[in-house]
Protein backbone atom coordinates (compact mmCIF):
# COMPACT_ATOMS: atom_id res chain seq x y z
CA UNK A 1 0.00 0.00 0.00
CA UNK A 2 1.31 3.60 -1.00
CA UNK A 3 1.69 5.76 1.79
CA UNK A 4 -0.54 8.59 0.77
CA UNK A 5 -3.51 6.25 1.66
CA UNK A 6 -2.52 6.88 5.01
CA UNK A 7 -4.13 10.43 4.27
CA UNK A 8 -7.95 8.98 3.82
CA UNK A 9 -7.69 6.10 6.40
CA UNK A 10 -6.97 7.75 9.06
CA UNK A 11 -9.53 10.75 7.99
CA UNK A 12 -12.09 8.27 8.03
CA UNK A 13 -11.15 6.55 11.13
CA UNK A 14 -11.61 10.08 12.90
CA UNK A 15 -14.81 10.46 11.39
CA UNK A 16 -16.37 7.60 12.35
CA UNK A 17 -15.30 8.19 15.96
CA UNK A 18 -16.16 11.93 15.89
CA UNK A 19 -19.54 10.41 14.67
CA UNK A 20 -19.80 8.18 17.21
CA UNK A 21 -18.60 10.04 20.34
CA UNK A 22 -20.13 13.50 19.41
CA UNK A 23 -23.49 14.14 19.75
CA UNK A 24 -24.92 15.94 16.19
CA UNK A 25 -26.45 19.34 18.51
CA UNK A 26 -22.52 19.94 19.52
CA UNK A 27 -21.42 19.04 15.91
CA UNK A 28 -23.86 21.61 13.80
CA UNK A 29 -23.36 24.39 17.27
CA UNK A 30 -19.15 23.89 17.27
CA UNK A 31 -18.88 23.16 13.09
CA UNK A 32 -17.67 26.83 12.18
CA UNK A 33 -15.29 26.60 15.63
CA UNK A 34 -14.09 23.17 13.80
CA UNK A 35 -13.62 25.04 10.51
CA UNK A 36 -11.63 28.14 12.09
CA UNK A 37 -9.86 26.36 14.36
CA UNK A 38 -8.46 23.33 12.49
CA UNK A 39 -8.86 23.35 8.78
CA UNK A 40 -8.48 26.92 7.97
CA UNK A 41 -5.64 26.88 10.83
CA UNK A 42 -4.07 24.08 9.46
CA UNK A 43 -3.89 25.13 6.14
CA UNK A 44 -2.77 28.49 7.19
CA UNK A 45 0.07 27.08 9.56
CA UNK A 46 1.44 24.77 6.74
CA UNK A 47 1.55 27.35 4.70
CA UNK A 48 3.58 29.24 7.27
CA UNK A 49 5.78 26.21 8.33
CA UNK A 50 6.24 24.60 5.32
CA UNK A 51 6.61 27.16 2.52
CA UNK A 52 7.88 30.53 4.19
CA UNK A 53 9.75 28.87 7.70
CA UNK A 54 10.92 25.74 5.66
CA UNK A 55 10.35 24.05 9.56
CA UNK A 56 7.81 20.95 7.89
CA UNK A 57 5.18 20.13 6.27
CA UNK A 58 2.78 16.88 4.50
CA UNK A 59 4.19 14.78 1.84
CA UNK A 60 3.91 11.75 -0.28
CA UNK A 61 -0.04 12.81 -0.09
CA UNK A 62 -0.37 11.50 -3.80
CA UNK A 63 -3.48 12.11 -6.00
CA UNK A 64 -4.63 13.36 -2.63
CA UNK A 65 -3.07 17.05 -2.85
CA UNK A 66 -1.88 19.26 -4.99
CA UNK A 67 0.93 21.72 -5.04
CA UNK A 68 2.45 21.46 -1.48
CA UNK A 69 -1.40 21.24 -0.23
CA UNK A 70 -2.60 18.19 1.07
CA UNK A 71 -6.61 17.97 1.07
CA UNK A 72 -7.39 15.27 4.03
CA UNK A 73 -5.37 16.85 6.98
CA UNK A 74 -7.64 20.14 6.56
CA UNK A 75 -10.79 18.13 7.19
CA UNK A 76 -8.96 15.93 10.13
CA UNK A 77 -8.23 19.05 11.79
CA UNK A 78 -11.77 20.10 11.67
CA UNK A 79 -12.90 17.01 12.89
CA UNK A 80 -10.42 16.79 15.94
CA UNK A 81 -10.99 20.21 16.76
CA UNK A 82 -14.75 19.62 17.25
CA UNK A 83 -13.68 16.73 19.53
CA UNK A 84 -11.19 19.27 20.94
CA UNK A 85 -13.46 21.68 22.27
CA UNK A 86 -16.15 19.22 23.29
CA UNK A 87 -13.77 17.59 25.55
CA UNK A 88 -11.98 20.73 26.84
CA UNK A 89 -12.73 20.75 30.77
CA UNK A 90 -14.11 24.14 31.65
CA UNK A 91 -12.03 24.89 35.04
CA UNK A 92 -8.95 26.86 34.33
CA UNK A 93 -6.14 24.43 35.76
CA UNK A 94 -7.67 21.55 33.98
CA UNK A 95 -6.95 23.02 30.72
CA UNK A 96 -3.93 23.88 30.91
CA UNK A 97 -3.11 20.59 31.45
CA UNK A 98 -5.61 19.58 28.90
CA UNK A 99 -4.12 21.52 26.60
CA UNK A 100 -0.31 20.41 27.22
CA UNK A 101 -1.58 17.06 26.72
CA UNK A 102 -3.41 17.23 23.39
CA UNK A 103 0.02 19.32 22.24
CA UNK A 104 2.14 16.37 23.27
CA UNK A 105 -0.34 13.50 21.73
CA UNK A 106 0.02 16.23 18.50
CA UNK A 107 3.69 15.35 18.40
CA UNK A 108 3.78 12.24 19.44
CA UNK A 109 0.83 11.55 16.39
CA UNK A 110 3.39 13.77 13.89
CA UNK A 111 6.10 11.66 14.18
CA UNK A 112 4.30 8.65 13.75
CA UNK A 113 3.28 10.39 10.23
CA UNK A 114 7.29 10.96 9.92
CA UNK A 115 7.68 7.28 10.49
CA UNK A 116 5.02 6.85 7.74
CA UNK A 117 6.84 9.15 5.42
CA UNK A 118 3.74 11.47 4.93
CA UNK A 119 4.85 14.43 7.06
CA UNK A 120 8.13 15.69 7.91
CA UNK A 121 10.02 17.77 10.57
CA UNK A 122 12.98 19.51 9.45
CA UNK A 123 14.50 21.05 12.94
CA UNK A 124 14.01 18.51 15.42
CA UNK A 125 10.91 16.16 15.97
CA UNK A 126 10.26 17.34 19.86
CA UNK A 127 10.80 20.80 20.69
CA UNK A 128 9.73 23.00 17.73
CA UNK A 129 6.42 20.89 16.87
CA UNK A 130 5.68 20.95 20.34
CA UNK A 131 6.09 24.83 21.06
CA UNK A 132 3.87 24.94 17.01
CA UNK A 133 0.88 22.80 18.18
CA UNK A 134 1.33 24.22 22.01
CA UNK A 135 0.69 27.41 20.68
CA UNK A 136 -2.37 26.72 18.37
CA UNK A 137 -4.44 24.79 20.73
CA UNK A 138 -3.79 27.21 23.57
CA UNK A 139 -4.43 29.93 21.03
CA UNK A 140 -7.78 27.86 19.61
CA UNK A 141 -9.03 27.60 23.28
CA UNK A 142 -8.48 31.23 24.71
CA UNK A 143 -9.82 32.73 21.31
CA UNK A 144 -13.05 30.40 21.17
CA UNK A 145 -13.75 31.01 24.94
CA UNK A 146 -13.62 34.84 24.28
CA UNK A 147 -16.11 34.38 21.55
CA UNK A 148 -18.23 32.50 23.49
CA UNK A 149 -18.02 34.66 26.53
CA UNK A 150 -18.64 37.88 24.17
CA UNK A 151 -21.88 36.25 23.05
Amino acid sequence: MEAYWIYPIYTTALAIIFKAVIPREYIKKSLIYGLIFGGLADSSLILIVSLLLKVGGYINYGPFGFKGVAFFPPIAWTIWFIMYFYFLPAERYLRYIYIFIAAGSAVFFSNVLVNLKIFEWNYGRIIIPFIIYFSWFTTSAWLKEKIDNGK
